[in-house]
């Protein structure tokens, strides 16, 4: 039984340790090095969900595990938990920064395509000028 709960509280920790890699990278601002751990957070995930659920499944597991494994059980999924809310909180300020960003330079576009209406010497309106460049930095 003990066995069960200590794959869980590895995996937790491990899961636990990826997801502060990539607050790391994000904080570093390196957001697309996050794909590099695309299949290790997924195989962790589904390996922590079955675990989860076949524990869920069957409580006699926990109810004969020693007390101390699950109090240590206990402390890494609430150290996960909020590493895990940390994570959001940051990808949420990310997601909003860069949509900030994507709305200012099509504001921006659209400020200058709009149409101009200016008179010129016939007394009729001048044409405003065509689409201007637009320059993005890839790095956002």
């Amino acid at each position: 039984m003990n066995e069960r709960i200590d794959l869980i509280l590895d995996l937790t920790r491990r899961l636990s340790q990826l997801v502060e890699r990539e607050i790391a990278l994000i904080q570093a601002q390196e957001p697309h090095r996050l794909a590099e751990h695309e299949e290790e957070r997924s195989r962790l995930s589904l390996l922590y969900a079955r675990e989860m659920q076949s524990l869920r499944a069957n409580p006699d597991v926990a109810r004969r595990a020693e007390q101390s494994r699950l109090d240590s059980l206990r402390a890494e999924t609430k150290a996960f938990n909020e590493t895990l809310e940390r994570h959001q909180r940051l990808i949420a300020r990310m997601r909003h920064v860069t949509e900030g960003i994507v709305k200012a330079v099509a504001d921006e576009a659209a400020r200058q395509n709009a149409p101009r209406t200016s008179y010129g010497m016939s007394g009729y309106t001048n044409p405003g000028r065509g689409a201007a460049p637009l320059a993005i930095n890839r790095k956002i």
